[in-house]
Formats: C-alpha cells, structure tokens, sequence
C-alpha cells in the first residue's frame, strides 16, 4: 500500500507540450475538411514536411513509397535532406529523395535490401513504417495492447508495440495491425503527426476510457504540496539506461521530487508503469462491481472495485460518475475522461485530490 501510495504521491502535471494542430484551411482540393485526418495533413504541410503533387492535388489515398517515406521522417527529425550520393545502386545523386535516404541511413532509421538496393518507388508496408518510425522518434514503451496478426518472433513487434504504447497507432477494429499491409499518404500523416504531437495523439485515447488527457495539465492537492501531472518529451535515464520520449512527469512542489511514469490503456485496463520496469494495474476492464485482481508489483495485493456512479467532491468539482477502487482499506476514485480524482485513507483522510486541470 504504501509503496502505490508513494506512485500516487509523485504524480504532476503540465501539459503544455503538445503541439496545437494548424488551423482547418484547405491547401488541397482533394483534402476537404471532412477528410478524417486533414489536420494532420494540414499541421505537416505548415511544418514543412509534407506536400502536394504539381497539379496542386494531396493524392491522399495514394500509397506512400520508400523515398516518400524517407522524405517526411527525414524533414520531421531536421535531417539534411541536400542530394548526394548514396551506398544504394538505385538511389543515385540526382534522386529527388537521395538526401534523406542517405541521412536515415546513416542514423540507422532506415536500411535497404540484401542485394544493395533501396527501392525508393515501392510502396512501404505497415511493418516497414512501425519500424522506421519507431527508430525515428526513438520509441522506448511498450504498450499491454496485443494485435492478433503481430506475433512475438516478427520483424516489426517491437517497434509495433512501441508505437502503439505511444499513442501512435491503435490498430484496426478488428484488433489486427494489419503489418503486411500498405500506408496510404493520409495515414502516413496521420502516423507523423501523431509522433509529432501531443494534441494528435490524445485522439487515439479511448472515448470513454480512465486514462489521463495528453493535452491536460491537472494538480493534485496533497497535505505536504501539490501534485502536479503533466505529459512531456524528457531525455533521462533509468537504471543507466538512457530514454528519450514523452513520459507522464510526476512533480511534487513541497519536496521538488519528480518521478517519469507512462500510463497504458488497454482491453485488460489502465496501468501506470516505470519505465523500463513493472507497473501497476490501477482499474481493471470491464468496469464490474467486486472484480478483484492482482495489483501488478506484489503477488499478494489485490484490488477491488467496491463502487460505481460514486458521488466524489473534489476542489475542482463534484463528479456523480466516480469508480471507487479499494486496495487494503486505501480508497481511488476514477473518472471517465479524466483519470485519477481522489485518494482516501483506511482512516478516512484524503491524502491526494483534483484541484484544477488546465
């Protein structure tokens, strides 16, 4: 108990991070407002990292070929895109996108084919795109989500599970990823963008799920300081080991103390997880009066959720809607859409609740 509380008691927040996407004017007359992801389209054409065709069109159903591919990740990291010659016998000086490809090669992003070539016209599979985004935005958290047609012993799982516990892809309906398949130009952006921002990642969170708000700053009011939880882009380390990425940064005003934890929502439920390390399993799915389960870092400890539709007055207001969840006699209350509100003691005493979210 004592050791979830301390988690809970390092929690803070200041969301001001996320990129604002770019304002909805049409550049394109084959990207309508009504296109699903025309503000990513947008953000990256404001960027500098997309554009369009001659004809002044988007082609946004078009499939996107290796040398596109490296074209955006390579203006999307700031890499030196100046023609030159290249270690591939098909992608010569004069290559629109020879530049890039040799910048990406040589940071590793992106490599070619065992008989010398690169292949700059093919279209790039889903698998391919995980794995050069992934090293690209050097992704390093895994997600609990599972892809029915991504097994452990394929190519691209590890950077597929990163980009999915990134907030970067969240797969298809079906619960399949679909690897082998091809990206469209549209979903490229959306891909892009969503490593980008923020505010474009926020958009794969669940409608009706217990997970923070990316685009949030909240405060927490403790006896000894407040709590502040925001989402950012942090260069640290964990047990020596060297992370950069977007982590939840936990800061307690009283002691200065920070902590870096990811939040993961999946079918199974919300965790809040160490880097590199165990989490802990804060809300299990679905939502069930006396569902019990295992709390994640002690074999012994159980969870309970012991109320629904819970009536819970917090100083930032009063939610009608609460999850009550009981960890030897410690009480947390959930909200949709909002996360974590309150915490109370065996005693009776709160010890951490919502003061503000901005």
């Amino acid at each position: 108990m004592k050791r979830f509380f301390t988690l809970i008691t390092m929690l803070a927040i200041t969301l001001v991070l996320a990129v604002q996407p770019a304002a909805a004017a049409v550049k394109f007359p084959d990207v309508s407002t009504a296109n699903r992801f025309h503000d990513e389209i947008q953000f990256l054409v404001d960027k500098k990292i997309i554009s369009g065709y001659s004809n002044g069109s988007f082609q946004p159903k078009r499939n996107v070929t290796r040398g596109e591919a490296a074209i955006m990740i390579g203006r999307s990291l700031g890499l030196d895109g100046t023609k030159r010659n290249t270690k591939f016998k098909d992608v010569p000086k004069t290559n629109g996108a020879s530049g890039y490809i040799a910048a990406a090669t040589e940071k590793g992003i992106i490599g070619g084919y065992p008989d010398g070539t690169f292949q700059p016209n093919k279209s790039i599979s889903r698998g391919d795109m995980a794995i050069i985004l992934s090293r690209g935005f050097e992704l390093q958290l895994g997600s609990k989500r599972e892809f029915k047609d991504v097994g452990p012993n394929m190519k691209a799982s590890e950077a597929i599970n990163h980009m999915a516990g990134n907030y970067i892809t969240t797969g298809y309906p079906d619960g399949t990823f679909q690897p082998q398949g091809l990206v469209t130009r549209e979903q490229f952006a959306a891909f892009v963008a969503r490593g980008l921002s923020s505010e474009f990642k926020q958009r794969t969170q669940k409608k009706d799920g217990y997970a923070y708000d990316l685009t949030k700053t909240y405060v927490y009011g403790q006896s000894d300081g407040d709590l502040q939880v925001t989402y950012k882009k942090v260069s640290t380390k964990f047990a020596e080991v060297p992370f950069t990425g977007f982590l939840w940064e936990f800061k307690h005003s009283g002691t200065g103390k920070i902590t870096y934890l990811a939040q993961d929502e999946s079918e199974r439920g919300l965790m809040l997880v160490y880097p590199i390390s165990s989490g802990v399993l804060e809300l299990a799915y679905p939502i069930k009066i006396n569902s019990t389960w295992q709390t994640g870092y002690d074999m012994d400890g159980r969870k309970t959720i012991t109320g629904v539709n819970k009536t819970v007055k917090t100083p930032y207001k009063t939610f009608a809607n609460a999850v009550e969840v009981t960890d030897d006699g410690m009480k947390y209350y959930f909200v949709k859409g909002i996360g974590l509100v309150k915490v109370i003691t065996k005693s009776g005493e709160t010890i951490s609740e919502l003061k503000s979210i901005q």
